[in-house]
């Protein structure tokens, strides 16, 4: 059985899953390599950037270690050059989408939203904020050889 892949996942889902009439869906990437700088251009969209949250896995053994809860981290990068309501109304969406399928992912038995951050650093007309989410798998058989 392969590991699943947390930001690939989400991001999936919330392709999927978006609702175009509620905000228009953004352009969604996964940051894949270090942190290195890449291009985004806001002015043709609004942009969702899926990345490893800190810590990226992190499992709790159950009783004897036989069997464990893993649980995910995945941050999510919201920016919009629109307004301050705009990141709020994206913000939104990636919640409902996280409490509407929080049982229904193929990879995970659950998907959690955690909290949201605006950032608020020296930014003109530019709006950005921080959507932590989890995936969470709970009791399962730990890889005992």
């Amino acid at each position: 059985m392969a590991e699943p892949m947390a930001v690939t996942d989400i991001l999936s889902e919330l392709n999927a899953q978006w609702n175009a009439s509620n905000v228009t869906k953004p352009q969604l990437v996964e940051l894949n390599g270090p942190e290195g700088i890449f291009r985004i251009d806001l002015n043709r969209a609004d942009y969702i950037i899926g990345q490893p949250g800190s810590p990226t896995m992190e499992e709790t053994p159950i009783g004897n270690w036989k069997f464990v809860d893993r649980t995910y981290s995945v941050t999510l990068s919201v920016q919009t050059r629109d307004s301050r309501q705009r990141l709020y109304n994206l913000m939104r969406e990636v919640r409902k989408i996280c409490h509407v399928r929080r049982h229904e992912m193929t990879n995970f038995q659950r998907l959690q939203f955690l909290n949201f951050n605006e950032d608020t650093t020296e930014q003109a007309n530019v709006w950005t904020g921080t959507v932590s989410v989890q995936m969470v798998n709970q009791n399962v058989l730990a890889e005992i050889t």
